[in-house]
């Protein structure tokens, strides 16, 4: 058995997909109208199909039930954070430098699924390394280690 990523239900594919592809940059590799897979392992389906292919009741759905979480990561987060401006997009919270200095942030897609971008780990401990941070210090402020901080450091 090999597991082939999360499966999201969506009202509207058009937008759904038209959401996916402009703000987290992912790729269609199938698209079979009512289904479709990105890059990466998330695929769409149609709450139509959903129910037809299951037999659950459209009242069972529960949108912005704020329990999962879908994570990207990119390597230009602040150009990211720059291109939502002006889009409408719901955040749950202010743009955030996580505790071990990665920047995040969370937004709903448009069914209320919660989408989290992150920093690029690697280029998070580049970042800081450029503010001054020894390779010792991000270690421990990053809960990678010195040797993963050291790899990222050299690539």
């Amino acid at each position: 058995m090999e597991y082939r990523g999360p499966m999201l239900v969506v009202k509207d594919m058009e937008r759904s997909k038209a959401f996916y592809r402009k703000f987290l940059e992912v790729d269609i590799i199938s698209d079979f109208g009512e289904n479709v897979t990105f890059n990466g392992g998330l695929s769409l389906q149609t709450e139509e199909s959903w129910i037809r292919f299951t037999g659950c009741d459209k009242e069972i759905f529960n949108y912005k039930n704020n329990t999962v979480e879908f994570y990207f990561e990119t390597k230009d987060f602040d150009a990211f954070i720059e291109r939502t401006k002006g889009e409408g997009l719901e955040f749950l919270r202010d743009v955030a430098t996580m505790e071990w200095g990665q920047k995040v942030a969370c937004f709903y897609d448009p069914d209320k699924h919660v989408i989290q971008v992150g920093e690029d780990l690697t280029v998070m401990v580049k970042r800081l390394a450029a503010e001054g941070m020894t390779v010792d210090e991000l270690g421990e402020k990053t809960f990678l280690g010195k040797e993963i901080v050291q790899n990222m450091l050299n690539s």
